[in-house]
């Protein structure tokens, strides 16, 4: 009786074993001091070494001290880095005939985690150099026959195209650097007047197009911020642009300091949005849903980098909206911060 007992123990341990590696789901058995790990159901996504060594090392912790405190379908939850990123990786434990299981519950979640990242960074930097090359030709061939005026008009597009597109990589790549925990703020001291009087003459052409009526508002032409000025510049030039594509005919451009920080406030007349869509407006990949956008280029990843930026910056960003009446956002950098290299924070 004991012997079949064993018998049929032993079929279910491997089956088990089988049937978790038919699922491919990724998982760390422990026979006494000997380990085990489903390696193979990670073979579609390329992570790194560390990731596996990491993990089982922790589980090992963990087993090495509630080894007699486990039963079965315990869910335990580990703490792992995923390029910059933490994330909990939740396993459930199933015990069979001296071995215990630990079954990663959310893989196909890391696998994503892992999967987003590594596509933003091998598409952004390998889509970068060539570009890069079409844009020198173009140029070149845009001067060497600037008699043509057909061919140069056409040439004309093309570079533009080629830069919209070179924008849009440029984007990615900063997305990309949030998620791999490799930004660097800097904190410099520059003039609020200065940066906004540069941001609108390089929107000028556009407010002028769209017979737009510019309203500037600085409360102190003197006042100065610390803070990292290209990325400053990079929010406030996505938030003007956005009202320049989304809004009507009115954008008001507002700065005004006080004992905590700098405000800085873009203000339009334009479509609006409904409260549902700005609850997601910033997050990753999100653009609001009408007819107009669809003719508007852009990924839904400017607005994404605003609030990241200005979080890194210790600072807060706000949005208040209705439809068809217009938007307004805020955003404050506090007067003093601290910069960090961890920054990516939530989903």
């Amino acid at each position: 009786m004991d012997s079949n007992q064993q018998v049929g123990n032993k079929v279910d341990v491997e089956n088990i074993e089988k049937f978790f590696e038919i699922l491919g789901k990724f998982y760390v058995c422990f026979e006494g001091n000997k380990v085990i790990d489903n390696k193979s159901a990670f073979t579609d996504v390329v992570l790194p070494p560390e990731f596996f060594t990491s993990v089982v090392h922790k589980l090992k912790d963990y087993y090495s001290k509630n080894v007699n405190k486990i039963t079965d379908f315990k869910k335990i939850v580990i703490n792992e880095q995923i390029h910059g990123k933490s994330v909990d990786l939740e396993f459930v434990v199933i015990s069979k005939k001296n071995k215990l299981f630990f079954i990663l519950v959310n893989d196909n979640y890391v696998r994503y985690e892992f999967f987003r990242t590594s596509i933003l960074n091998t598409l952004s930097h390998e889509l970068k150099t060539p570009l890069t090359i079409i844009k020198g030709y173009i140029q070149y061939v845009m001067k060497s026959f600037a008699n043509e005026s057909s061919l140069s008009s056409i040439m004309a597009t093309m570079l533009s195209e080629t830069y919209r597109l070179e924008e849009i990589i440029s984007e990615l790549i900063e997305v990309s650097k949030f998620y791999s925990d490799n930004v660097m703020i800097r904190r410099d001291v520059f003039s609020v007047k200065s940066l906004i009087n540069m941001v609108v003459n390089k929107f000028e052409p556009k407010i002028k197009a769209k017979d737009i009526r510019l309203e500037i508002e600085i409360v102190n032409e003197d006042f100065e911020v610390i803070a990292d000025f290209e990325k400053i510049r990079y929010v406030i030039s996505e938030l003007i642009e956005n009202s320049i594509k989304y809004g009507k005919d009115k954008i008001v451009i507002r700065t005004f300091e006080d004992f905590d920080g700098f405000y800085f406030e873009v203000i339009d007349n334009g479509r609006g949005m409904t409260k549902e869509v700005q609850k997601n407006i910033f997050n990753l990949f999100v653009r609001t849903d009408n007819e107009l956008n669809r003719k508007i280029y852009g990924l839904g990843v400017g607005l994404f980098l605003v609030k990241k930026i200005v979080e890194a910056h210790k600072g807060e960003v706000s949005i208040k909206s209705k439809v068809n009446k217009g938007t307004k956002v805020t955003i404050f950098i506090p007067r003093n911060f601290n910069p960090s290299h961890s920054l990516f924070a939530g989903k």
